[in-house]
């Protein structure tokens, strides 16, 4: 959302993604007037609906991204989240691996950008929870784009909804992971356990195969040892 939950947007959903990654191209479109002399968002609504006049809100433009866990069976689990304050937020990362919690310093070691002045970005931003400890928890990470447009931009360039037109996305593609893990075990034994422990099994095949090695040296150096010293 950009001017509070009661705005808010959400992405449909890919389900049974084992490897924890999900794909959407979903485009979230948020209408707003903005005072630049205040660098604030005006919100203009009515307290209830016997009210003549709208009362007038002046908030800052912070761009809030949310990411849920989907259970069919229980509520959804919460992840993690970012808020980017689009007057001065830190640059996305360029690559999902450069993206992590050192990008939230507000120590002025990262560099930030003001979305009114640069119009358009792209990146990875962290998502992240906060521990018992009030410590953060890196979460995931999202990849997205952002695009500013005045009134007049808009009106020539519409843009849909999700993937609907105008300017229409084309579905995701999304991983080879998305599917029923009932209907394929052992599929779902590759993604599960191959993918998230591959180093740790093979580092036990590694010591065990060296342990055997050991233990047919020591088992057969003896005999070669006698058969040296009898020359045979």
């Amino acid at each position: 959302w950009l001017t509070g939950p009661d705005d808010a947007q959400a992405t449909d959903v890919h389900y049974r993604s084992l490897t924890g990654e999900g794909n959407f191209n979903w485009r979230f479109v948020f209408p707003f007037e903005y005072l630049a002399a205040e660098e604030k968002i005006v919100i203009s609504k009515k307290e209830s609906m016997f009210s003549w006049d709208e009362s007038i809100t002046k908030v800052p433009p912070r761009l809030g991204l949310q990411v849920w866990d989907a259970d069919a069976f229980s509520k959804d689990d919460f992840l993690g989240s970012i808020t980017l304050d689009l007057n001065k937020f830190p640059r996305g990362a360029k690559t999902a691996k450069q993206c992590n919690l050192g990008m939230l310093k507000t120590d002025g070691s990262v560099p930030t950008m003001n979305l009114f002045k640069q119009k358009r970005t792209k990146g990875w931003w962290p998502m992240y929870a906060k521990d018992e400890n009030d410590e953060l928890i890196l979460q995931g990470k999202v990849e997205a784009e952002l695009i500013l447009m005045s009134t007049e931009e808009a009106e020539k360039s519409p843009a849909g909804l999700g993937r609907e037109e105008p300017s229409a996305l084309e579905k995701p593609t999304r991983p080879d992971s998305s599917f029923m893990w009932f209907l394929n075990p052992i599929k779902s034994i590759r993604y599960i356990i191959w993918h998230n422990y591959k180093w740790t099994i093979l580092k036990i095949f590694f010591i065990l195969f060296l342990a055997l090695f050991l233990s047919l040296f020591f088992y057969s150096l003896p005999g070669y040892t006698i058969k040296k010293m009898l020359g045979a």
